[in-house]
């Protein structure tokens, strides 16, 4: 994985439709090695088996799983980490610290989010003090 990513949209197709009206796996009459429907370059990961997926969210990242009804094993795995950098299945593992370190950088508009946040937070609070301590002022007159 190289040192520079950039966030993009993900885009996930989920599902068996159409497979028995398209046999994507039958091989061409005049090239017995490529199907007929080859799979496109953009595609990471096609199964010719049923399945589910799973779908776990933390705040660090959103995992999506396929996993094989046949074996239960999970055949393909993605990771879309907090900062928007995308880890797909051996890259994954390396992100969770099996092996070399990915490194997203925090982009400057979530820094400016969570300012926002703080400071509408801090005026909150300040509010509800500041109205707490009226009513007690209020009280001992």
């Amino acid at each position: 994985m190289g040192g520079d990513w950039e966030a993009f949209p993900v885009h996930i197709v989920i599902g068996m439709g159409g497979q028995d009206a398209q046999s994507t796996w039958e091989p061409r009459p005049d090239h017995l090695n490529d199907p007929i429907f080859p799979q496109p370059k953009r595609s990471l990961y096609r199964g010719g088996e049923f399945g589910y997926t799973r779908l776990v969210a933390t705040k660090e990242k959103l995992q999506l799983s396929y996993v094989g009804n046949h074996d239960g094993e999970v055949h393909d795995m993605v990771d879309i980490l907090a900062s928007g950098q995308l880890l797909s299945g051996s890259e994954a593992s390396a992100a969770d610290g099996a092996g070399a370190k990915a490194y997203a950088a925090q982009s400057k508009s979530s820094l400016l989010v969570k300012g926002a946040i703080v400071l509408v937070l801090v005026t909150f609070v300040g509010y509800v003090l500041g109205f707490i301590s009226r009513s007690w002022r209020k009280d001992a007159t």
